[in-house]
């Protein structure tokens, strides 16, 4: 900078990068913009593939099982369990093209199972006959939850419940082991009850404890099984959670590659380019404008996520009509079309060109988008909150600071 062309008063344009706070902040925020859009995509696909596999409800069924019925590990038999035993001919819920007609079957075994626990006499054992947690899945109040494969279909498969309220299920499970149509169920029927459930229950001796240490009422019950239950939903949110992050990662990985969407390539565009920063910046206030997520057109602000990608002005893609045009001109022809024989050798031409600190520089690129959408989109739409309110304490991009005159 030349000092006599400034002078007091006088304002310099800050061009090219500048290891401030300001452009830093805003690379940071251009790149959560690109990580948000990714992962609002890879998410969208992963949650239709989670809904037509019903991973959800197979998770909850999973969950209701290890808490009713495996056996607890021990310090003599410390080992996990394994699947649960079905007892004789019980259909199985987790066998998806017949859950209809199991759900049927065992709605008439829970009732034969409340018929036989009323008829039993104190010091008899009732054996289950199933599962407690296919029992409580084909109750009455938890049956409407479910939802079939294809929505106004009567027949094929059925998609269990996504999500169960513990109140709900405490009301299930009660209902199901003490059946009372005046609604007038006492405590000591409650224990009565559980304590004729053959020892093979396995969740026949943590009912009991709890039924004994849970008060003098049975809503003080009702209390307990919520809190039991919600306790162990909370390590199936965790299983789901694992399942998705890591085909997150998968599917950020594809993307990347089909995309070209490499986290190097973009961060040094955002970082060297005003421009690019300055509408990376821009695309960030309008993702934040985006409705909360339990408001309605929530969705669809997230489906615009690809057009995000594509407005904005990165080194994402492929570029293939570029491509075609510079393939012509290596093999010095009009044209490559679809012949390998031209495609293939200006491939290899344009990897080996930058050599392996290139193509590993790219790959890494790639791995490090794949890592960042593997965190999800409400991880990046809270950090874009996050950095918004740190930026607004910042100088905007392609603002002016006033000169400072030098020290004397």
């Amino acid at each position: 900078m030349d000092p006599a062309a400034t002078g007091p008063g006088r304002e310099v344009t800050i061009k090219g990068p500048q290891l401030t706070g300001s452009v830093v902040l805003d690379t940071a925020i251009g790149l959560a913009v690109v990580f948000f859009a990714a992962s609002s995509i890879c998410t969208g696909v992963l949650e239709w593939i989670s809904n037509k596999l019903n991973k959800r409800g197979e998770y909850l069924l999973r969950g209701l099982r290890e808490m009713l019925d495996l056996p607890p590990a021990t310090p003599d038999d410390p080992r996990s369990q394994g699947d649960v035993p079905v007892a004789g001919q019980a259909p199985d819920l987790m066998t998806r093209g017949s859950r209809r007609a199991a759900l049927q079957e065992l709605s008439v075994q829970g009732k034969t199972l409340r018929d036989r626990l009323s008829a039993a006499q104190p010091g008899a054992t009732v054996s289950a006959g199933a599962p407690l947690a296919d029992l409580v899945l084909a109750h009455p109040l938890v049956a409407v939850l479910h939802r079939p494969a294809r929505p106004g279909t009567a027949g094929g498969d059925m998609h269990l419940a996504s999500y169960l309220s513990g109140r709900t299920f405490a009301a299930s499970l009660i209902d199901l082991l003490v059946p009372n149509g005046a609604g007038r169920t006492t405590l000591g029927e409650l224990e009565t009850q559980l304590t004729k459930l053959a020892p093979g229950v396995p969740a026949r001796a943590a009912l009991i404890a709890l039924v004994r240490n849970a008060g003098d009422s049975v809503d003080s019950v009702r209390t307990e099984l919520e809190s039991w239950y919600d306790e162990q939903m909370g390590r199936v949110s965790g299983w789901y959670k694992r399942w998705a992050q890591w085909r997150l990662l998968i599917a950020g990985l594809l993307l990347a590659v089909l995309m070209n969407l490499d986290t190097l390539g973009a961060g040094y565009a955002l970082y060297h380019d005003q421009p690019v920063r300055a509408a990376a910046v821009a695309q960030a206030v309008a993702d934040q404008a985006c409705p909360p997520a339990t408001a309605p057109g929530r969705d669809a602000c997230l489906g615009n996520q690809k057009g995000v990608l594509d407005r904005l002005p990165l080194p994402i893609g492929w570029g293939l009509s570029a491509a075609g045009s510079a393939c012509a001109t290596y093999n010095q022809t009009s044209g490559c079309g679809a012949d390998p024989r031209r495609w293939f050798p200006f491939l290899w031409h344009n990897s080996t060109r930058h050599g392996l600190v290139g193509i590993g520089g790219k790959v890494l690129g790639w791995l490090l988008t794949a890592a960042a959408v593997s965190l999800g989109a409400p991880f990046w739409f809270d950090a874009l909150g996050k950095l918004g309110s740190l930026r607004t304490a910042g100088r905007r991009p392609g603002e002016t600071a006033p000169f400072v005159p030098p020290p004397r």
